[in-house]
C-alpha cells in the first residue's frame, strides 16, 4: 500500500492545515491533524474515511486519527444550523422527543426521556434540541437547558429558552426565542436552536 499518497488526500479536506501520516510498510499506525476551527472534528474524521475509502479502497479504523484544532482567521460563508422536525411519545409515566436538525447535508437526530410532568414536556424538547447540536459539532455534555418559559405580548404568544454552555472552567447563559405559531414543541426546538445557533457559528462551519 502506497501510504506516501494518503497525505495529499487528506491535506486537500477542507478545514486540515497539516498532517503527519506514519506508518511502515505493511500498516497505517497514526494519523495527525491539525486543523482550523470551521469545523468540527467529526465531520473531518468522516471525510478522511470516505476519502481514503473512495480513492484509495482503503477502510481507516478512526481510532488512529487524533486531531488538534487552532483558531484562524479564515472563516468561510457560515451555514446555520436547520430545524427539520421533531416527535413527541408519551406512555404512562415517560415522555421522549426525537429532535432532526440538518447541517451541511445531513441529518443529526437528538434523544431524550423524562418524566411526564408539566415542566418535562416543555424542558425535554430543548434537551433534545441541544443533544442534536452536540452530535453536530461532535462535543458531548456542552450544553445545559435552565428553563423554558412561554409568555404573551400583545396578543402574541412566544417561547423563551435558557441555556448554559460549558467553557473550559466557565460557562456562558444564552437565551434563544420563537413565536409560536401551529405547534408548541416546534417553537421550543426552534428558540432553543436560536439561543445557541450564533453562539456556535465559529466553531462548525
Amino acid at each position: 500500500m502506497n501510504f506516501s499518497s494518503f497525505y495529499e488526500i487528506i491535506s486537500k479536506i477542507n478545514g486540515v492545515s497539516h498532517v503527519k501520516v506514519i506508518h511502515d510498510d505493511e500498516l497505517l499506525q497514526e494519523i495527525h491533524i491539525l486543523a482550523n476551527t470551521n469545523r468540527a472534528p467529526k465531520q473531518i474524521v468522516r471525510d478522511i474515511e470516505t476519502a481514503l475509502l473512495a480513492v484509495c479502497d482503503y477502510r481507516i479504523d478512526r481510532k488512529i486519527i487524533s486531531i488538534a484544532q487552532i483558531d484562524t482567521e479564515d472563516y468561510k460563508v457560515i451555514n446555520r444550523i436547520k430545524y427539520e422536525g421533531l416527535v413527541v411519545e408519551t406512555s404512562d409515566h415517560n415522555i421522549q422527543c426525537k429532535v432532526t436538525l440538518s447541517y451541511e447535508g445531513e441529518d443529526f437526530c437528538g434523544s431524550k426521556t423524562a418524566i411526564k410532568t408539566i415542566l418535562n414536556r416543555r424542558k425535554v424538547v430543548a434537551d433534545a434540541t441541544v443533544a442534536a447540536v452536540e452530535e453536530i459539532i461532535g462535543q458531548p455534555f456542552v450544553f445545559d437547558v435552565q428553563d423554558v418559559i412561554v409568555s404573551t405580548s400583545r396578543d402574541v404568544n412566544y417561547v423563551s429558552v435558557i441555556v448554559n454552555m460549558v467553557i473550559g472552567e466557565g460557562e456562558e447563559t444564552m437565551v434563544g426565542a420563537a413565536i409560536i405559531k401551529n405547534d408548541i414543541n416546534e417553537a421550543i426546538a426552534k428558540a432553543s436552536l436560536d439561543a445557541v445557533n450564533r453562539r456556535i457559528q465559529g466553531r462548525i462551519s
